[in-house]
């Protein structure tokens, strides 16, 4: 393999079309003239955007990401505004301004119109410099901002991290991108899902533990979930291990933990959530519900619910028909047909628990404000202690104000409010399996290979039921209620 510096992947038609209209431009330029267009600049800037963009959740092409442009004008050698203004004059990115109010910086999308211009089928290359001063400029630029992060995550988590910076985890690249092109995917997630793939067939590791969740976030978290079947540690084939339903298990441990009045348990994961406004909102819920009456019956049905059947098929159980009416129609005894919200839109088949699912997580997310008949239909199901933990976690004094006079800083603390549950549940997560359970077992186990995706640990097939054992019995001690652990083995299904 060729030794390069830094690795992108960009649409070969897109690429194609940008290289004639920068030869076009530079034609009767002097080399040293400062209005040429630098090719390695310019693949990099719309690399950048699509990189950023790979970040957000549930994005979409019309998605904007803003990036500032202190950050840009690194990478660019402080030559942002000609680079933007030839991109956007000639059609391959597209801006929006600057957002004072909110202090947001420039918003940039890329035009997947140059892509699909097609002279030949779509692909996804790897792209490579013509300086090679600026490709390591470029390298070393992002190493800094990169270390810093993965800094960070070793501070706590360098039993995982570990593995992350050799040659341990392998990718079959060939068929991982066969797939890739193959499948029924749109031009925007081929290339995210062909970069993802390049990353980690060149080395390209990127980690950090977010302050935000407290996960452990890598190239595996960030990889859609059927390219992991491609994924090999050396020559053996991995498993990962998931908590089924894990946040309604851990709502349900965290209850039943104050059902028992378990207050060193209690004590000892409060101070395992970095986030102090999270850690400082947990410990004044602690003190108010540990000093008042406890519905215990509510609580016992709950964890019944958790341990004894599937959280999410009750769920769909027990939504009453006049909501199943109102909001969907029945397909058949798996799927429900989801009725569009507006005559532009089409209705789409859903399966019964996926929705359930989503349901459950909307209602653990969304804002007390939301009176969504769904939300409503959660709240009616769900045993009462449940709905005031998860209201109490989210309620703030600003929800009393009338809508009509709230200012600006009252809608800001109601919507960081909003946020701390969800917060909650995944700094509990990120503690128990990231400084706990994989902190144990490597200690136990000091060559076996781990990694994480949030919830789930991924081992060697070999220690699939060892650590299957381990991760149930551990959850068990500090919860007192049965988890159910899924396997899942990373094969392709081609």
């Amino acid at each position: 393999m060729i030794y390069r510096n830094y690795y992108i992947t960009i649409n070969s038609n897109l690429f194609n079309v940008l290289e004639l209209i920068v030869e076009k431009h530079n034609k009767h330029l002097d080399r040293t003239d400062e209005n040429r267009i630098s090719m390695d600049m310019a693949v990099f800037f719309i690399h950048f955007i699509n990189y950023k963009k790979s970040q957000v959740r549930e994005s979409s092409q019309n998605t904007f990401v803003r990036i500032p442009s202190k950050t840009l004008n690194l990478f660019l050698r402080k030559e942002l505004k000609k680079y933007k203004d030839f991109l956007v004059k000639h059609e391959f990115i597209k801006t929006i301004p600057y957002c004072k109010t909110n202090n947001r910086a420039i918003g940039y999308k890329v035009l997947h119109s140059r892509a699909t211009q097609k002279v030949t089928e779509n692909t996804y290359d790897v792209y490579e410099f013509l300086n090679k001063k600026y490709e390591t400029h470029l390298f070393n630029e992002i190493n800094k901002i990169e270390n810093k992060k993965k800094k960070a995550a070793e501070r706590n988590t360098k039993h995982l991290t570990k593995w992350l910076n050799g040659d341990e985890i392998q990718i079959d690249w060939k068929k991982a991108l066969h797939f890739i092109n193959s499948g029924s995917f749109s031009d925007d997630k081929k290339l995210q899902y062909s970069s993802s793939v390049n990353k980690i067939r060149f080395g390209q590791w990127h980690y950090s533990r977010s302050k935000n969740d407290n996960r452990l976030h890598s190239n595996l978290t960030n990889m859609k979930e059927e390219l992991r079947a491609f994924i090999k540690h050396k020559e053996d084939k991995l498993v990962s291990l998931d908590i089924k339903s894990s946040q309604p298990y851990l709502l349900g441990g965290i209850l039943n933990l104050f059902k028992n009045k378990d207050l060193s348990t209690l004590t000892f994961i409060k101070e395992g959530i970095r986030s102090k406004e999270v850690r400082d909102k947990f410990h004044s819920l602690m003190n108010s519900i540990l000093s008042t009456p406890l519905d215990s019956y509510g609580i016992e049905l709950y964890i019944k619910l958790i341990s004894l059947t599937d959280i999410y098929t009750y769920v769909n159980d027990n939504l009453s028909l006049e909501f199943k009416e109102k909001i969907k129609y029945e397909a058949n005894e798996n799927f429900y047909f989801i009725k569009p919200n507006s005559k532009k839109q089409s209705g789409k088949l859903v399966e019964k628990r996926k929705y359930c699912k989503s349901l459950t997580l909307e209602y653990m997310y969304c804002s007390l404000e939301n009176y969504s008949k769904g939300i409503k239909e959660l709240k009616r199901i769900y045993p009462e202690p449940i709905n005031k933990f998860i209201h109490d976690f989210k309620h703030c004094k600003e929800l009393e104000i009338p809508k009509k006079k709230r200012k600006a800083i009252d809608k800001e603390r109601i919507e960081k409010a909003k946020k701390l549950f969800p917060k909650f549940l995944q700094q509990v997560e990120s503690f128990i399996i990231l400084d706990i359970i994989t902190k144990e077992l490597s200690k136990k186990h000091p060559k076996m290979f781990m990694a994480t995706i949030h919830d789930s640990i991924i081992v060697t097939k070999k220690h699939e039921v060892e650590v299957k054992n381990y991760l149930k019995n551990r959850l068990f001690e500090i919860f007192n209620i049965p988890p159910k652990i899924k396997s899942e083995d990373w094969t392709p299904s081609l």
